[in-house]
């Protein structure tokens, strides 16, 4: 869990200052302990991870739909417990959905909170427009200020390589900024919706370009030889979030109207300690009272472990958090 500048350390109770008895003398000196949080709180701040992906980590990672799933999670915890002395980064492979941005969003934050490194998360078209914006008159960054962070961080991951235009422009602006985290040794951790495999002969309206088409095989050939690929397959898990709605949606006997059917689970959120992680247990048929129409989802909480109740109005997307002992259930 991300901490916030309202956390209380429980070794100097807030204050910020141990008290020392030197010589009979008592001297303050900063609290150890909140330097350090307080550190990795800066430090997750700039990495820049994108809100839906703060909570995601290695806890709530789970890759029951393939064995290629299992085989990414084992080579990230792997390659989190071997840091700093990795020969490579990690380049994931794979369709849409299948945890790719996750397992390195889980690595970032894991390195970040056990070894305090300096980070940074960036999606390749967002990072490229941003770039672009930076030579206008009314910019307020520089070029210099937007590429710096990128190659000077201890970890760079690299989201959605080549969904960026594929113009020369682009492809020279990321090979310098690879090509220096390569020459220094800075590790890179990267995900690419592409086939890694290189295509035979010119494309054509049916196939996709593979990722060293896209990038170009210079580029390509160094990436290579800086991370190590791992391939993941699956299903879309965000395609079948939707089809759980729709089935739901059937079973209940509820009418297709303008009004949301379901909550997502990314909707949601635990009264106890307010994470966003959490799992669907049980869920009613829909019910009227007092003239409404609602229907009970019975939720786990992955962080914490509490139990709790939410209770969906579909009319109006209306979502309540009554206790599980409440007589009116």
């Amino acid at each position: 869990m991300q901490l916030t500048d309202q956390d209380v350390c429980t070794t100097c109770n807030g204050t910020g200052w141990l008290i020392e008895n030197r010589d009979g003398t008592d001297v303050a000196q900063p609290c150890p302990a909140c330097r350090t949080e307080r550190l990795k709180q800066r430090l997750l701040r700039s990495a820049q991870l994108p809100p839906r992906y703060v909570e995601k980590g290695f806890d709530v990672y789970h890759p029951f739909e393939s064995r290629s799933q299992e085989e990414a999670l084992r080579k990230s915890l792997e390659y989190v417990e071997r840091y700093p002395n990795v020969a490579r980064g990690l380049l994931f492979a794979g369709p849409c959905g299948v945890g790719k941005t996750h397992l390195s969003v889980a690595i970032l934050k894991t390195l970040v909170q056990e070894q305090l490194i300096s980070a940074r998360f960036i999606d390749e078209a967002e990072f490229l427009r941003r770039l672009q914006y930076s030579y206008g008159p009314d910019s307020p960054d520089t070029e210099r200020e937007v590429l710096l962070p990128l190659m000077d961080v201890d970890l760079l991951v690299w989201d959605d390589l080549g969904t960026g235009r594929a113009t020369e422009w682009a492809r020279e602006t990321i090979r310098m900024v690879l090509n220096h985290r390569y020459t220094y040794n800075k590790q890179t951790i990267l995900s690419t919706n592409r086939s890694v495999e290189e295509g035979a002969g010119p494309t054509s309206p049916r196939r996709e370009e593979s990722l060293a088409e896209r990038i170009g095989h210079r580029l390509y050939s160094r990436l290579m030889e800086m991370c190590e690929v791992v391939e993941i397959h699956g299903p879309d898990a965000r395609t079948k979030i939707f089809k759980a709605s729709m089935d739901f949606q059937e079973k209940s006997g509820r009418k297709s109207s303008g009004s949301r059917q379901k909550p997502a689970p990314d909707d949601l959120e635990c009264p106890h300690c307010h994470a966003a992680s959490i799992t669907i247990l049980d869920e009613s048929r829909l019910r009227r009272s007092r003239g409404a129409s609602f229907f009970d989802i019975f939720c786990r909480c992955r962080p914490c472990g509490s139990d709790f109740l939410v209770r969906f109005y579909p009319e109006t997307s209306k979502i309540e958090y009554p206790t599980l002992n409440n007589s009116s259930l």
